[in-house]
């Protein structure tokens, strides 16, 4: 996983929420609220909408034929 440092709330990626030990999928639709209301909560850790977001990752899909 990426540093939340270098999140971009832009982009479709994969969060994870460490707080409640799952990944979710990043939607750029929720991106404006991010920017409004995440906050430092420690070091690489943001919390955000009763989430506390430790690291990121893209979404590589797979290869077209199916490898």
């Amino acid at each position: 996983m990426n540093s939340m440092d270098t999140f971009d709330p832009d982009m479709t990626c994969r969060v994870n929420d460490g707080l409640n030990d799952q990944i979710i999928e990043w939607s750029p639709h929720w991106a404006s609220m991010y920017r409004e209301h995440a906050s430092r909560w420690d070091d690489g850790v943001i919390s955000w909408d009763g989430l506390l977001l430790d690291g990121w990752a893209p979404i590589v899909h797979g290869h077209p034929c199916g490898h």
